[in-house]
């Protein structure tokens, strides 16, 4: 008998370090930003920023939901031989549609060039040919290494990469040469991740499939579309402000709407459960996939829901530590898509995405989309009349976004004839919900009485001291309401990290 068949896999522990990973690299990233912008001219960070953006939209749009479909195939696949066969086709569908992409970008620098203003793009034409790969190819390695069960693999990479392109920023003298050693370190961390497909599955080689790729297409490209619609619909909000009202709005209106990364929370819980899932659902064990599913909502919701109540109560502080003194005005909007964040325990569209009804998600996508482009609109005339314009993009995009969770769920129950009542942990969450609200309540008042704000207004951080006490203030009740949360929900978060153990 195979010994490993009798072993667990704790995707409790897997998403903990997925998500340890996330954190590391995303403060990586921050310093990496905060340095580029005090190192190099505006001019070299501004053509630095429009060749990434270029690049992240082109290759959003080519990859069409490729990267997702490593989880649902490689789950489904129930050889070694058959493993191989489909990451074989995986990295050499890739391989020659980002060079494709990467040809296309270096034929439009004239066009970018025109666009953007700017001739400093075309010094780095090798830059718009090779990055594109670089980009698709590192976008596997996640779904790559979670569906082989290498966790700690992933997160070493993951903070490898981030740690040297952060040392690109020291080792260069000037732009062009960070711009070289940028894409070398990408270079390198994209052979690395071949090397690690075929030591994981036992060997890929360059191959193609007309059936396998009739199957990945249809899989992924609705996926990918359904990304693409969903991009659109975070920015959608942005561009409406930025064209029904001036610049210093539309800056305040940008940070103050800019999603906080907890819900990478919900994002690892995902990429861990899903390979799980697909195998659930296609043995139509649907109670054993809900309850699972069920258990890793519910923590999430655990540690999103502080989060975000927190981010409510004391928006204000939060937002002054984040963004400075001059964005609070928007206050308000930061409030809103602080409840937004209690939306994000989880991805609705689970069980959709692991029984392959991911054309429904398309099209959720889309009315999400058309959804808000209406409320936008027809929210921001109404708000107006009450001279809170600003608002009517957050409130739009609260009432789309709760719409098309509550219609994925509804489809879910019927798609594997669960009640509606039964697909979601709806009385768990309430209840977390409850006691986060008696929480920030409670931590509102003792905000406005306790004369923690006084003491230290002699605090310089800035001009304005008095405020600067509040911070502090803040911090101080966060910290302690934060210490008597975990002690009232420790049970809770225990039971359901024991309950995400599974028999592979």
């Amino acid at each position: 008998m195979d010994k490993t068949k009798n072993k667990g896999s704790n995707l409790g522990a897997d998403a903990t370090l997925l998500t340890f990973s996330k954190v590391a690299t995303s403060a990586i990233a921050m310093v990496m930003t905060m340095m580029l912008s005090r190192v190099r001219s505006t001019d070299e960070y501004g053509t630095y920023s429009q060749i990434l953006m270029v690049v992240n939209l082109v290759t959003s749009i080519l990859m069409l939901g490729l990267p997702k479909s490593l989880n649902f195939f490689l789950a489904r696949a129930d050889s070694k031989e058959e493993k191989q066969r489909f990451l074989s086709l995986y990295y050499t569908l890739n391989t020659v549609l980002s060079l494709v992409v990467g040809l296309v970008l270096v034929l439009s620098v004239g066009v970018l060039e025109e666009i953007f203003d700017n001739t400093l793009i075309k010094r780095f034409l090798y830059f718009l040919a090779i990055y594109p790969w670089t980009k698709i190819v590192c976008s596997s390695v996640e779904n790559l290494l979670i569906v082989y069960k290498k966790a700690k693999l992933l997160v070493a990479f993951r903070i490898l990469n981030s740690g040297a392109l952060l040392l690109t920023v020291f080792a260069a003298k000037d732009f062009e040469q960070y711009m070289l050693f940028y894409v070398l370190v990408e270079v390198a961390f994209s052979v690395a991740v071949y090397v690690l497909a075929a030591v994981v599955s036992g060997g890929i080689r360059p191959y193609m499939s007309l059936t396998m790729l009739k199957a990945v297409f249809a899989f992924s490209i609705p996926l990918g579309l359904a990304s693409v619609v969903g991009t659109l619909n975070v920015e959608l909000d942005k561009l409406l402000i930025s064209t029904l009202m001036d610049t210093h709005s539309f800056a305040i209106y940008s940070n103050a709407a800019r999603e906080l990364p907890v819900t990478m929370i919900a994002s690892t819980f995902t990429a861990v459960l899903l390979p799980q899932m697909v195998k659930m659902l296609k043995k139509e064990d649907h109670e054993a996939a809900i309850k699972l599913w069920s258990n890793a909502t519910t923590l999430s919701m655990v540690l999103i829901a502080v989060i975000g109540v927190g981010c409510f109560v004391y928006s204000r502080d939060v937002m002054m530590i984040l963004y400075g003194d001059q964005y609070v005005g928007g206050d308000w909007v930061f409030k809103l898509y602080s409840l937004h964040l209690l939306l994000r325990c989880t991805y609705y569209g689970m069980v959709l995405n692991s029984i392959g009804k991911t054309g429904f998600i398309f099209w959720c996508s889309v009315g999400a989309l058309g959804t808000n482009a209406v409320l936008n609109v027809a929210l921001f005339f109404i708000f107006q009349m009450f001279g809170q314009s600003m608002l009517a993009p957050a409130v739009a995009t609260l009432i789309s976004t709760t719409a098309m969770a509550i219609l994925q769920l509804a489809v879910t129950a019927k798609s594997i004839n669960v009640p509606f009542k039964k697909i979601f942990p709806w009385k768990q969450s309430a209840g977390i919900l409850l006691v986060n609200v008696i929480f920030g309540v409670v931590f509102w008042f003792v905000k406005e009485a306790a004369p923690l704000d006084k003491m230290f207004t002699t605090v310089t951080i800035s001009s304005d001291k008095s405020l600067d006490g509040s911070v502090i203030e803040s911090l101080i009740l966060g910290g302690v309401w934060a210490i008597i949360y975990f002690g009232v929900m420790f049970k809770t978060l225990k039971k359901k990290w024991r309950n995400l153990k599974v028999k592979d």
